[in-house]
């Protein structure tokens, strides 16, 4: 599963919480269960997780000094051990909480990866160290999981890792044009008596040169030298390739860029909305939920009493009244429990209408900005198919 499309896996929960509701089910430690879930959604729980990444970071910056991780060595000896201990806490507590949809996000099969290498290399033989010296670069990407924390930083790395595919492209372009450059460069500049032979002499040497002209790395004095041995077409030659080589595969490489950026921050958007949605009608849910069950409570404590409903105990009022008597109105004001037990409704309907009321003005807000997306969609959509069908 490839690793930008991991960034959102709480928009399509609903999916994943039909498949995984068997293997819930069938729990035993239901209570401790949620507890700890809980605990990993947590601000603290992320919040240490955070402080330790920057922690480790800044201890590994330190060590960089000769004389201080001597002195202290110790110290980051000891405050190392704590790092993975807290870290394989961490990866334990997920992976309890749900070990199927934990595999499913890249950013935790990452953090996977780097905390069994940093453990390999932790308890590894000395002897073993010095050829698996490459180990040490598994401390340093530690640092790269601040990603995971930052919903912006997750959205352009997403972007970027889906940029890949169609920068292999641009790049595999931008090697065959050199190769057709290098070969001409080779045959008009490097394949006579009195030839460039340090910059044109050799396809390997022409296509060194051919990159220097990419990136613009002195590129007149390269054109200089070529120029010395009377090749005036050289100059046509560096020009037009770096037309073709810098600004124009540069500026195509820097445009598929912006494009995945953007069609990635627009599904990110859309994702945050339709999460918020969500959350919105599970709050208004939970809440009539826990109203109706205030209120069948309410009700039940009515009944507990000698009557078993109001309109009985009016009955039985009535029966012990004389021709004489008062009577009483046959409403509510004629039981002080009731009227109790309303006013109270009332009270929580009052509240209820208010919540839901801010419920439904945010609900208006998301839904007005979802149309506004549409509009814009349609607006574009309908300007590129104007633009195409205009004559050339």
């Amino acid at each position: 599963m490839p690793f930008g499309k991991q960034i959102y896996p709480l928009f399509d929960n609903v999916h994943q919480e039909q498949t995984n509701f068997d293997f819930r089910k069938k729990r035993r430690d239901g209570v401790f269960h949620n507890y700890v879930k809980r605990l990993t959604k947590s601000w603290i729980f992320k919040g240490i997780i955070f402080t330790t990444i920057l922690a480790n970071s800044l201890f590994m910056a330190l060590e960089t000094d000769y004389q201080m991780a001597n002195r202290f060595f110790l110290f980051f000896n000891v405050a190392e051990q704590l790092f993975l201990a807290i870290y394989t806490v961490e990866f334990l507590t997920k992976i309890y909480v749900d070990p199927i949809k934990y595999w499913k996000i890249g950013f935790n099969v990452f953090d996977f990866i780097v905390l069994s290498l940093s453990l390999i290399h932790r308890f590894l033989p000395v002897r073993f160290k010095r050829s698996l010296y490459w180990l040490h670069i598994v401390r340093p990407l530690r640092t790269l999981r601040i990603i995971s924390f930052i919903r912006g930083l997750q959205v352009l790395t997403t972007a970027l890792v889906s940029t890949l595919k169609n920068v292999f492209f641009v790049l595999f372009l931008l090697f065959l044009l050199m190769t057709v450059f290098a070969l001409i460069g080779y045959y008009f500049y490097g394949n006579s008596d009195h030839g460039d032979y340090k910059n044109w002499g050799s396809l390997r040497s022409a296509y060194f040169t051919l990159f220097s002209l990419v990136t613009l790395d002195g590129w007149t004095d390269l054109q200089a030298e070529t120029g010395r041995f009377g090749f005036a077409s050289s100059r046509f030659f560096v020009i037009g390739f770096i037309l073709l080589g810098c600004y124009l595969f540069f500026n195509l490489f820097i445009g598929v860029v912006i494009i995945n950026i953007r069609e990635t921050t627009t599904a990110f958007n859309k994702g945050l909305q339709t999460e918020r949605e969500t959350i919105l009608l599970q709050k208004k849910q939970a809440m009539l939920q826990r109203q109706q069950s205030h209120i069948a409570d309410l009700m039940e404590k009515q009944k507990t009493s000698q009557f078993e409903s109001f309109s009985e105990m009016v009955e039985k009022v009535k029966q012990t009244l004389r021709h004489d008597d008062y009577v009483l109105l046959d409403d509510l004001c004629s039981s002080l429990s009731f009227i109790d037990i309303y006013f109270t409704s009332l009270d929580e309907q009052d509240n209820t209408l208010y919540k839901l009321q801010q419920l439904y003005f945010e609900i208006s807000y998301v839904l007005g900005n979802l149309l506004e997306v549409d509009r814009h969609q349609e607006h574009s959509e309908k300007k590129d198919g104007d633009g195409a069908n205009k004559p050339n």
